[in-house]
């Protein structure tokens, strides 16, 4: 019989490196919900014991550790991913990823710190049964990094691989997650006026609609697809959301660093701006009552 997420998630919540107030051996609530969530991702993947699986944008291995439970001692992820070691807070990638290696799950997971392009273009293993791209594509920096990437897929020894791909849904299930929707569109906005590449969570928002197109030009039919809510305990909402309007409040506000934009395009920037705080002001207890809009999950084959 499966696990319940809740135990299974205290159970995974072991191979993650996190800091725990003096004492206490229990995992915050924010992390055992993102575990949850992508034990729910895994499930409708339908992740098979056994199999190999290409992770790409793995991060500090929230989806990760959930793949390799899934695929057991038997099974292997490869998780790529281009940041930089000493890249995140209050853990960098390296130390979050190290853990994890030394873990009892460690064996099964071989972090490769690379782009998924060069990655891709020098494998010469095994066929792959899965490829999962989970909550990666808004870090991209730009638009045609996802088209170009499913085209290389391509290069890949295969013979039934799955693309499994979760991301926000743009789709707000109540004025308490419509912040959230709004937040990952202007972050998007901005950074397509940006003239340097940043390092920012939200780079390019793509709908689910756009992300099935690319998928199926590059040859990957759709499987099934459905769109759930996510947990209360999450605070992706939280942190984007306050973080945009931590740069409004600052100095030269969300238009700080943009040059040669036309009159129009600050007004539409700024507007947003006022649409966001607005938004916040219109949920039971502000920010900190927020949740994080619904997400798209996507099974392909080729």
């Amino acid at each position: 019989m499966a696990e319940p997420p809740s135990s299974k998630a205290e159970k995974l919540a072991q191979y993650f490196i996190e800091k725990r107030p003096e004492g206490s051996t229990k995992s915050s609530p924010s992390l055992l919900a993102q575990i949850e969530h992508r034990i729910k991702l895994v499930s409708f993947w339908a992740i098979a014991p056994g199999s190999r699986v290409l992770e790409i944008g793995c991060g500090q291995g929230d989806c990760t550790v959930a793949l390799a439970d899934a695929v057991g001692e038997h099974g292997h992820v490869d998780a790529v991913d281009p940041g930089a070691p000493d890249y995140g807070a209050p853990f960098t990638l390296s130390q979050a990823q190290s853990h994890i290696t030394n873990s009892a799950l460690g064996p099964r997971i071989a972090f490769h710190c690379t782009t998924p392009t060069s990655y891709i273009e020098s494998y010469t293993g095994a066929p792959y049964d899965y490829i999962v791209l989970s909550h990666s594509i808004y870090y991209f920096s730009n638009p045609s990094i996802l088209p170009d990437l499913l085209s290389s897929l391509s290069s890949l020894p295969a013979y039934n691989t799955h693309l499994c791909i979760a991301e926000w849904s743009l789709h707000s299930r109540s004025q308490s997650s419509s912040p959230h929707v709004l937040t990952a569109l202007l972050c998007s906005l901005l950074e397509s006026k940006q003239t340097v590449e940043s390092s920012g969570n939200i780079r390019t928002v793509l709908s689910p609609e756009q992300i099935s197109r690319a998928a199926q030009k590059s040859g990957w039919g759709m499987e099934r697809e459905s769109v759930v809510e996510t947990g209360e305990g999450m605070q992706d909402a939280y942190w984007e959301v306050r973080d945009l309007i931590r740069k409004r409040h600052g100095e030269g506000g969300l238009l700080a660093g943009l040059d040669g934009l036309g009159d129009a395009e600050r007004t539409v920037i700024e507007a947003m701006g006022d649409a966001v705080v607005g938004a916040v002001g219109g949920v039971d207890g502000g920010l900190s009552g927020m949740r994080c809009m619904d997400v798209w999950i996507g099974r392909f084959v080729r």
